[in-house]
Protein backbone atom coordinates (compact mmCIF):
# COMPACT_ATOMS: atom_id res chain seq x y z
CA UNK A 1 0.00 0.00 0.00
CA UNK A 2 2.93 2.46 0.73
CA UNK A 3 4.62 1.59 -2.59
CA UNK A 4 1.06 2.10 -4.17
CA UNK A 5 0.81 5.62 -2.70
CA UNK A 6 4.13 6.76 -3.21
CA UNK A 7 4.03 5.95 -6.80
CA UNK A 8 0.73 7.83 -7.21
CA UNK A 9 2.04 10.62 -5.47
CA UNK A 10 5.13 10.46 -7.76
CA UNK A 11 2.99 10.11 -10.98
CA UNK A 12 0.94 13.56 -9.44
CA UNK A 13 3.84 15.73 -9.21
CA UNK A 14 4.61 15.73 -12.88
CA UNK A 15 1.01 16.16 -14.13
CA UNK A 16 -0.63 19.61 -14.82
CA UNK A 17 -3.09 20.05 -12.48
CA UNK A 18 -2.09 18.11 -9.56
CA UNK A 19 0.17 21.03 -8.35
CA UNK A 20 -1.16 24.61 -7.30
CA UNK A 21 -0.48 26.70 -10.77
CA UNK A 22 2.63 28.08 -10.23
CA UNK A 23 3.04 32.38 -9.70
CA UNK A 24 4.12 34.68 -12.63
CA UNK A 25 7.30 35.16 -12.08
CA UNK A 26 8.69 38.45 -9.96
CA UNK A 27 11.69 39.66 -12.65
CA UNK A 28 12.31 43.06 -12.27
CA UNK A 29 13.33 45.11 -8.87
CA UNK A 30 10.38 47.83 -10.28
CA UNK A 31 6.68 47.14 -11.20
CA UNK A 32 6.48 44.21 -13.52
CA UNK A 33 3.98 45.23 -16.39
CA UNK A 34 2.15 42.88 -18.95
CA UNK A 35 4.48 43.04 -21.84
CA UNK A 36 2.08 41.23 -24.12
CA UNK A 37 -1.63 43.52 -22.89
CA UNK A 38 -2.83 45.49 -25.39
CA UNK A 39 -3.46 48.04 -22.74
CA UNK A 40 -0.01 48.87 -22.26
CA UNK A 41 1.22 48.96 -26.10
CA UNK A 42 3.01 51.97 -27.08
CA UNK A 43 2.23 54.25 -29.66
CA UNK A 44 4.73 55.86 -32.13
CA UNK A 45 5.47 59.43 -31.64
CA UNK A 46 7.55 62.72 -33.27
CA UNK A 47 7.84 64.78 -30.06
CA UNK A 48 9.93 68.56 -30.04
CA UNK A 49 13.92 68.75 -28.98
CA UNK A 50 15.04 71.22 -27.99
CA UNK A 51 17.35 72.48 -30.64
CA UNK A 52 14.09 71.87 -32.80
CA UNK A 53 14.55 68.32 -34.41
CA UNK A 54 12.09 65.78 -33.83
CA UNK A 55 12.76 63.13 -31.94
CA UNK A 56 10.38 59.61 -32.89
CA UNK A 57 10.28 56.01 -30.91
CA UNK A 58 11.97 54.58 -34.04
CA UNK A 59 15.20 56.78 -33.36
CA UNK A 60 15.32 54.21 -30.36
CA UNK A 61 15.26 50.84 -32.63
CA UNK A 62 17.13 47.95 -30.87
CA UNK A 63 17.81 49.79 -27.28
CA UNK A 64 16.42 49.48 -24.20
CA UNK A 65 14.17 52.87 -23.48
CA UNK A 66 13.94 54.68 -20.11
CA UNK A 67 11.07 57.20 -20.48
CA UNK A 68 9.83 59.78 -17.71
CA UNK A 69 6.99 62.57 -17.56
CA UNK A 70 8.30 65.85 -15.84
CA UNK A 71 7.45 69.36 -16.45
CA UNK A 72 9.95 72.05 -16.04
CA UNK A 73 8.23 74.14 -13.46
CA UNK A 74 7.47 70.99 -10.62
CA UNK A 75 9.11 72.15 -7.31
CA UNK A 76 9.24 68.39 -5.91
CA UNK A 77 8.96 65.25 -7.42
CA UNK A 78 10.30 65.66 -11.34
CA UNK A 79 14.06 67.60 -10.15
CA UNK A 80 14.56 64.49 -7.86
CA UNK A 81 13.61 62.11 -10.88
CA UNK A 82 16.28 63.84 -13.34
CA UNK A 83 18.88 63.74 -11.07
CA UNK A 84 18.31 60.20 -10.24
CA UNK A 85 18.48 59.24 -14.33
CA UNK A 86 21.37 61.18 -14.44
CA UNK A 87 22.85 58.42 -11.64
CA UNK A 88 21.89 56.14 -14.01
CA UNK A 89 23.39 57.65 -17.24
CA UNK A 90 26.44 57.55 -14.96
CA UNK A 91 26.24 54.06 -13.53
CA UNK A 92 25.58 52.50 -16.88
CA UNK A 93 27.75 54.69 -19.25
CA UNK A 94 29.59 52.28 -21.31
CA UNK A 95 25.85 51.43 -22.73
CA UNK A 96 24.36 54.83 -22.54
CA UNK A 97 23.06 56.12 -25.63
CA UNK A 98 24.48 52.82 -27.67
CA UNK A 99 22.66 49.84 -25.64
CA UNK A 100 20.07 52.28 -23.62
CA UNK A 101 19.18 55.85 -24.13
CA UNK A 102 16.45 57.68 -21.83
CA UNK A 103 14.08 60.39 -22.97
CA UNK A 104 11.85 62.61 -20.77
CA UNK A 105 8.28 64.15 -21.82
CA UNK A 106 6.72 67.23 -20.42
CA UNK A 107 3.10 66.94 -18.88
CA UNK A 108 2.81 70.64 -19.45
CA UNK A 109 2.94 71.81 -22.86
CA UNK A 110 1.50 74.87 -22.45
CA UNK A 111 4.26 76.29 -20.62
CA UNK A 112 7.21 74.11 -21.43
CA UNK A 113 8.75 75.06 -25.25
CA UNK A 114 11.65 73.85 -26.51
CA UNK A 115 13.15 76.43 -25.29
CA UNK A 116 12.45 76.31 -21.75
CA UNK A 117 13.18 72.23 -21.65
CA UNK A 118 16.38 73.38 -23.32
CA UNK A 119 17.06 75.18 -20.35
CA UNK A 120 15.87 72.61 -17.42
CA UNK A 121 18.13 70.08 -19.29
CA UNK A 122 21.39 72.07 -19.31
CA UNK A 123 20.90 73.62 -15.73
CA UNK A 124 20.59 70.28 -14.14
CA UNK A 125 23.48 68.75 -16.66
CA UNK A 126 20.91 66.16 -18.18
CA UNK A 127 22.19 64.78 -21.69
CA UNK A 128 19.16 63.30 -22.51
CA UNK A 129 16.17 64.51 -24.97
CA UNK A 130 13.93 66.43 -23.56
CA UNK A 131 10.31 66.60 -25.59
CA UNK A 132 7.13 69.12 -26.03
CA UNK A 133 4.67 69.11 -29.14
CA UNK A 134 0.92 69.75 -29.41
CA UNK A 135 -1.22 68.75 -26.81
CA UNK A 136 -3.01 66.63 -29.48
CA UNK A 137 0.15 64.65 -29.89
CA UNK A 138 0.90 64.44 -26.56
CA UNK A 139 -2.26 62.81 -25.50
CA UNK A 140 -2.13 59.80 -27.11
CA UNK A 141 1.17 59.12 -25.61
CA UNK A 142 0.11 60.18 -22.19
CA UNK A 143 -3.14 57.58 -21.83
CA UNK A 144 -0.48 54.38 -23.37
CA UNK A 145 1.89 54.85 -20.68
CA UNK A 146 -1.13 55.39 -18.09
CA UNK A 147 -0.28 59.02 -16.87
CA UNK A 148 -2.92 60.95 -15.29
CA UNK A 149 -2.86 64.19 -15.06
CA UNK A 150 -4.86 67.61 -14.01
CA UNK A 151 -3.97 71.53 -13.85
CA UNK A 152 -5.43 73.41 -11.26
CA UNK A 153 -4.12 77.44 -9.66
CA UNK A 154 -1.89 77.14 -6.91
CA UNK A 155 -3.95 79.25 -4.99
CA UNK A 156 -6.93 77.40 -5.14
CA UNK A 157 -7.54 73.14 -5.71
CA UNK A 158 -10.64 71.82 -6.83
CA UNK A 159 -10.72 68.43 -6.57
CA UNK A 160 -13.38 67.90 -9.30
CA UNK A 161 -12.04 70.36 -11.83
CA UNK A 162 -10.91 69.21 -15.57
CA UNK A 163 -7.74 68.17 -16.70
CA UNK A 164 -7.24 72.25 -18.34
CA UNK A 165 -9.09 74.21 -15.58
CA UNK A 166 -6.36 75.73 -13.95
CA UNK A 167 -4.57 76.82 -16.98
CA UNK A 168 -6.07 80.48 -16.83
CA UNK A 169 -4.79 80.78 -13.72
CA UNK A 170 -1.06 82.67 -13.94
CA UNK A 171 0.29 80.27 -11.29
CA UNK A 172 -1.00 77.27 -12.33
CA UNK A 173 0.45 73.63 -11.23
CA UNK A 174 0.44 70.31 -12.93
CA UNK A 175 -1.19 67.32 -10.80
CA UNK A 176 0.40 64.35 -12.43
CA UNK A 177 1.27 60.64 -11.62
CA UNK A 178 5.42 60.35 -12.06
CA UNK A 179 5.99 56.80 -13.60
CA UNK A 180 9.57 56.23 -14.79
CA UNK A 181 8.87 53.03 -17.10
CA UNK A 182 11.67 51.23 -19.05
CA UNK A 183 11.13 49.43 -22.52
CA UNK A 184 12.58 46.67 -23.41
CA UNK A 185 14.35 46.51 -27.08
CA UNK A 186 10.77 45.70 -28.78
CA UNK A 187 10.10 49.28 -26.78
CA UNK A 188 7.36 46.59 -24.67
CA UNK A 189 6.68 48.15 -21.14
CA UNK A 190 8.08 46.06 -19.24
CA UNK A 191 9.15 47.71 -15.94
CA UNK A 192 7.51 50.74 -13.94
CA UNK A 193 9.04 52.37 -10.85
CA UNK A 194 6.60 55.11 -9.52
CA UNK A 195 7.08 58.47 -8.06
CA UNK A 196 9.97 58.40 -6.02
CA UNK A 197 9.20 55.16 -4.31
CA UNK A 198 12.40 53.63 -6.67
CA UNK A 199 16.26 53.36 -5.76
CA UNK A 200 18.90 54.40 -8.53
CA UNK A 201 20.79 51.48 -8.23
CA UNK A 202 18.08 48.56 -8.35
CA UNK A 203 16.30 50.76 -11.46
CA UNK A 204 19.59 50.60 -13.15
CA UNK A 205 20.22 46.51 -12.34
CA UNK A 206 16.39 46.85 -14.20
CA UNK A 207 18.05 48.52 -17.32
CA UNK A 208 20.95 46.22 -17.33
CA UNK A 209 18.55 43.03 -17.09
CA UNK A 210 16.73 44.33 -19.98
CA UNK A 211 19.53 45.14 -21.82
CA UNK A 212 20.72 41.20 -21.55
CA UNK A 213 17.95 39.56 -22.92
Amino acid sequence: MKQFMAILLAICIFLPGCTAPSEELDLFYGEDLPADDPEYAVVEFSLTKPDGNSSNLSDFEGQVLVVSFIYSRCPDVCPVVSSNLRFITQELSDDYGTNFSIISITVDPWWDTQTVLGEYATLRNLSWPHLTGEVSVLEPIWESFHVGLQTYANTTYEEDSNETSGRHHPDYLVDHSTATIILDKEHKQRVRWNDLDWEPTLFAEDVQQLMDE
